[in-house]
């Protein structure tokens, strides 16, 4: 495999094992003599390209989606570095209040970077081989080594202990949302234009008990898409017919630039894709590296993009389940071409509205209220597969190519994506503005 040419910078003692049998090398050497101001938010995106490699692993969608906690755990256990800054408690559904460091004690908040997030990494991902262990272990390691230097023993002690205990109070929190990520059970309701499983696997639908989940913000408790506007109907002069023959027609004829743009967000884990959240997430830590973001920023946009992640998800699964709308393939089976198959494999799990328009999208604008609306990122995501970088002049552009891969794949259709887009956009932003300074 391709090593990747994404710019990293610590040397694992062990690889992240990929399929059992199959390596990848995902750190580079620490510089000595990074300027500080740099390196500061070296230890929040190191501690995320590692759980990158991880998600690089699986095929699951579960896994990312617990970003928004360990996110907040990282703005937690290091706001204090800036001045008037407020907690997220203070804005968060039902999240308690944070252990305080002592008064009048010193602290040095990259080390309680380092032991909140090695802490919660630990945690909130089930499953992790020897393998990850030892990256774990090593990348904890790594960074106490080099943040000790010169740092009082009753310092570092103190800043990790308090990491640490941030990381305890969220995973305590954590287990109180409700989050349900099983299927066992569940049978697809049965109506004209409803969904059904899809070929080729025709498994049943990923998520469809997580529409009680807490949510980060309290107004998205019962929030949800309104009704797709076109009612469902077989005829070929329908709204609806058109539609789906949009896809059909796009299908038919996709260019070259379509088919990569298709490609670049399948994300399906198993040493191949990243898992949509991993995609999401690995293309804001390159913005973070690429604008030699501060460690106060990573956190943040960390934190408000992980709340927009979760949130998302909740919303637009819980607005798929409720509507449970049929997807391209099927309609198109049945009424257009028996023959026809989508450009990619459509996901288990009905089709409005279209996940990835509404979740990256959401992500993508939440990230941006941080960093800014025009910030240039370039995403070598899958260099490890000898594919072309692609650029993106804002963050939202990033979203927008997201979802617009999902029509060129077959999968869904433009209205969905559209509505996607526009819930994606309206729930970034008010994440995205979450005030943080007193």
């Amino acid at each position: 495999m391709k090593k990747s040419t994404l710019p990293l910078t610590i040397l694992f003692l062990t690889s992240l094992v990929l399929n059992s049998c199959n390596k990848i090398d995902v750190w580079d050497i620490i510089k000595d003599d990074k300027p500080k101001e740099i390196a500061a938010a070296d230890i929040a995106t190191d501690w995320y390209k590692l759980q990158l490699g991880i998600l690089l692993e699986r095929n699951s969608a579960l896994n990312g989606v617990y970003f928004g906690y360990i996110g907040t755990g990282l703005y937690e256990a290091t706001r204090h570095q800036t001045k008037h800054s407020a907690s997220f408690s203070q804005s968060l559904n039902q999240m308690p209040q944070i252990p305080a460091p002592a008064e009048f004690k010193t602290y040095d908040w990259q080390v309680s970077a380092n032991a909140a997030m090695a802490s919660m990494v630990r945690s909130f991902y089930a499953g992790l081989t020897p393998g990850n262990m030892a990256s774990i272990d090593s990348l904890e390691n790594a960074y106490n080594k080099k943040l000790s230097m010169g740092l009082g023993t009753a310092t570092f002690d103190r800043s990790q202990e308090y990491g640490r205990s941030v990381a305890a109070a969220i995973y305590e929190w954590s287990q109180s949302a409700n989050f349900n990520p099983s299927n066992a059970g569940y049978v697809p309701p049965v109506f004209p234009g409803a969904w059904v499983p899809t070929p080729p696997a025709f498994a049943n639908g990923i998520f469809p008990y997580i529409s009680s989940a807490r949510t980060f913000l309290a107004s998205n408790t019962t929030a949800k898409a309104a009704p797709f506007p076109f009612a469902y109907s077989e005829l070929p002069n329908s709204d609806f017919y058109k539609m789906v023959y949009n896809v059909y027609n796009v299908g038919q004829t996709l260019t070259a630039e379509q088919e990569r743009i298709a490609m670049f967000f399948i994300d399906q884990g198993n040493g191949i894709g990243y898992t949509p959240p991993g995609h999401d997430f690995l293309i804001l830590t390159q913005a973070l590296e690429q604008t030699h973001a501060n460690l106060a920023t990573a956190a943040e946009v960390y934190a408000k993009a992980g709340i927009a992640e979760w949130d998302a998800t909740i919303i637009c699964f819980r607005s798929k389940y409720m509507y449970n709308l049929i997807r391209p393939v099927t309609y198109i089976n049945k009424l257009i071409d028996p023959n026809w198959k989508p450009f990619i494999a459509t996901p288990p799990h009905p089709e409005y509205p279209a996940a990835h328009a509404f979740i990256t999208g959401a992500v993508m604008q939440a990230a941006a209220n941080v960093m800014g609306h025009n910030v240039k990122v370039v995403d070598h995501t899958y260099d490890f597969r000898g594919w072309s970088p692609r650029t993106y002049t804002s963050l939202l552009k990033a979203g927008e190519e997201a979802g617009i891969s999902r029509l060129y794949g077959g999968i869904h259709y433009q209205t969905s994506i559209d509505i996607g887009l526009s819930l994606g956009l309206e729930l970034g932003n008010k994440i995205g503005t979450i005030k943080l300074r007193n």
